[in-house]
């Protein structure tokens, strides 16, 4: 009588560094989405109020910042994500459909709509404008 193999060794080991990588992807996701909240609520009370020119540079930059975090932050988490799907999907049996079908799929999809949400505020924000010559 034969047993089963137990999920261990190799295939415990690439769980452990998808594990690794999920974690490590919160964080910048996290920021994110922080940078994309304050970028709705910045440009909201923008678009409400009068401002003077000296303070329209200085919240146009303020803006485009805000967009720039935004975006690296999801697409450095998303990296993280798909990084450590790879590494299940090609080192296990468990293949690439099903590393990707897995639990972390919601996960990923939000990872995709957010940076591609990033991706049009940091296309749409003002760009700052250049900094004086100095002679």
């Amino acid at each position: 009588m034969s047993t089963p193999p137990s999920p261990g060794g190799t295939d415990a080991l690439f769980g452990v560094v998808q594990t690794a990588l999920t974690i490590g992807s919160a964080i910048p996701l996290l920021l994110s989405v922080v940078a994309s909240v304050l970028f709705v609520r910045m440009r909201r009370r923008l678009s409400s109020e009068p401002t003077g020119t000296r303070r329209l540079a200085d919240d146009a930059r303020r803006l485009h910042d805000l967009a720039r975090v935004s975006l690296l932050g999801s697409g450095f988490g998303l990296v993280l994500l798909v990084i450590g799907q790879l590494v299940v999907g090609l080192g296990t049996p468990v293949g690439l459909a099903g590393a990707f079908a897995g639990p972390l799929a919601p996960v990923t999809i939000g990872a995709v709509v957010l940076t591609g949400l990033a991706a049009v505020a940091f296309a749409t924000s003002p760009a700052p404008p250049a900094p004086p010559e100095r002679r």
